[in-house]
């Protein structure tokens, strides 16, 4: 009887302490928190919303920032078990991943220029010629009003900005929320304005060759680049009023 009340006594100081445990870690992701780059750069009262082998996604009210642990002070690496051997390992097989991702689409695009060369030039029967959609009607000088021009691979924007008129180019991750939050803000200036036009890119993760082209550390990133082509002002974030203010400047410079 004694030696039963004993062990499950032990079981239940050993759940607790696990509980204790679990709630320390998460206490440690959950609360907002300082945190100083190897080279000076601060990233002051933010969460930890997520930790992946090779780095922290860090969470604040102007966006998303992922901060890699080779940028980060020993102590930091400590204290969420940084393992430079697995961050490797996930490095490589997030390319892995992302290559193929750029090969599917590179296919896809390939496979629709084809498709869309037939159509035009007539050598698609008859019956899957009405099956297609019509051309899209665009706005005179800036094409759709918003567009989707990348998924995380390597894209010009100079060869998608609507010249004669403003372009928005809105960095983003479906993942991440201030960026669900901004998508339709800024797709509303270009439904209302037809002298906007937004360009999207999807940076996918942090390490796609989009992101890394663009050091994208942070998102929402939003571009305004004038009639001319040239860009005005850079918003990271989801301050509207300050993308507007560079919008209206942006009308009147070029």
């Amino acid at each position: 009887m004694i030696w039963g009340q004993y062990r499950a006594c032990c079981r239940s100081e050993s759940k607790m302490k696990i509980r204790t445990f679990l709630i320390l870690c998460f206490a440690s992701v959950a609360f907002a928190d300082d945190f100083k780059a190897i080279d000076g750069k601060e990233y002051k009262n933010v969460t930890v919303s997520r930790v992946e082998p090779d780095g922290i996604v860090l969470k604040s009210s102007s966006g998303i920032s992922k901060v890699y642990f080779t940028e980060l002070p020993k102590a930091v690496q400590e204290r969420f078990h940084y393992d430079a051997a697995n961050a490797a390992a996930y490095s490589s097989e997030q390319a892995a991943g992302q290559m193929a991702l750029q090969n599917q689409q590179a296919e896809l695009r390939r496979k629709l220029a084809e498709e869309n060369n037939k159509y035009w030039t007539g050598q698609e029967p008859p019956d899957q010629q009405n099956k297609l959609p019509a051309p899209a009607a665009a706005v005179t000088g800036r094409g759709q009003q918003v567009e989707v021009i990348s998924h995380g691979a390597q894209v010009d924007i100079n060869k998608h900005l609507a010249l004669g008129n403003v372009t928005v180019v809105d960095f983003y991750a479906d993942w991440c929320p201030a960026c669900k939050w901004l998508s339709p803000h800024l797709e509303q200036m270009a439904s209302s304005d037809p002298e906007i036009a937004v360009r999207k890119i999807d940076i996918v993760n942090w390490k796609t060759a989009v992101a890394r082209q663009y050091h994208i550390g942070s998102i929402p990133q939003v571009n305004v680049y004038n009639r001319g082509g040239r860009l005005v002002g850079t918003v990271v974030g989801g301050d509207v009023d300050k993308i507007k203010s560079y919008v209206a400047q942006a009308k009147t410079s070029g």
